[in-house]
């Protein structure tokens, strides 16, 4: 009778360990999740990204932005938006933006050009894409202006020569 009830005891708090880990588990896939959306909240500020084949742009988008639309050429784009106390939210400057791009041979360091539109301020940064079906690693680095503090995102994009 006493053995039963210290198994019994113990339950609860295995059970308690085996939810608490589910738990985790689902917010760890939730944050994961979050970063694939393309955003990423960080205090007050908010880093959008995306990256894609320079060919998916409209040829007019690509003259204006001086950039060559080709199979083998890709684009990061970061932006930065500041959460306001009265729940809008408005475009921010960066004061620093770095970022490489690796693949399992090459790693390159992006050069970003600011690209500033009505209620829009983002990063352009292109770099070359190797091989059909290529995974690229993006590391990226991006300093609000007025802040001490930067944003760090790494994600992978798979690339194919289209």
């Amino acid at each position: 009778m006493l053995l039963a009830s210290m198994r019994s005891a113990k339950r609860p708090s295995l059970v308690l360990t085996i939810w608490t880990a589910a738990l985790s588990a689902v917010l760890l896939v939730q944050q994961v999740n979050a970063q694939e959306d393309g955003s990423l909240r960080s205090g007050q500020y908010e880093l959008f990204y995306s990256a894609f084949n320079s060919s998916f742009l409209q040829p007019e988008t690509a003259v204006a932005i001086n950039v060559k639309r080709a199979k083998n050429i890709a684009l990061i784009n970061l932006s930065v938006r500041e959460h306001l106390a009265d729940g809008s939210t408005k475009e921010v400057r960066a004061a620093a933006v770095k970022a490489t791009a690796f693949n399992l041979v090459h790693k390159n360091t992006l050069e970003f050009q600011e690209v500033v539109e009505p209620g829009a301020i983002y990063y352009l940064a292109k770099f070359k894409i190797n091989n059909d079906n290529e995974m690229i690693v993006i590391n990226a680095s991006i300093t609000p202006e007025g802040s001490d503090k930067a944003i760090e995102l790494e994600f992978r994009q798979q690339f194919y020569l289209n």
